[in-house]
């Protein structure tokens, strides 16, 4: 399945207002709780959102978030992620 399809089956669910939250912040590497202040989120939102994404991830083959290499970690040593560039190219350009 191609990825504007697997996305917009997965745009009718629930996650993907943080997917396409994600998608609309800077390319900056962030921890998942540096997300959920960008986001505005309470804390540890992005940590249970994670867990559901792993399955919509194994489902369709794709990956949200992945480790930034060169991100290092937050000051409480939490691991920094990023959004591949192609999914958010593609999430961007649903978005609009």
């Amino acid at each position: 399945m191609p990825l504007n399809k697997k996305l917009h089956r997965i745009s009718q669910r629930g996650v993907w207002r943080f997917i396409s939250g994600i998608a609309r912040l800077d390319e900056t590497p962030r921890s998942l709780a540096e997300l959920d202040e960008a986001l505005s989120l309470q804390p540890n939102k992005m940590r249970s959102t994670k867990a559901i994404f792993a399955k919509l991830e194994n489902r369709f083959d794709i990956r949200f978030l992945r480790l930034a290499e060169e991100g290092g970690d937050d000051q409480a040593g939490n691991p920094r992620y990023i959004m591949p560039p192609r999914i958010r190219k593609a999430v961007r350009e649903m978005v609009g």
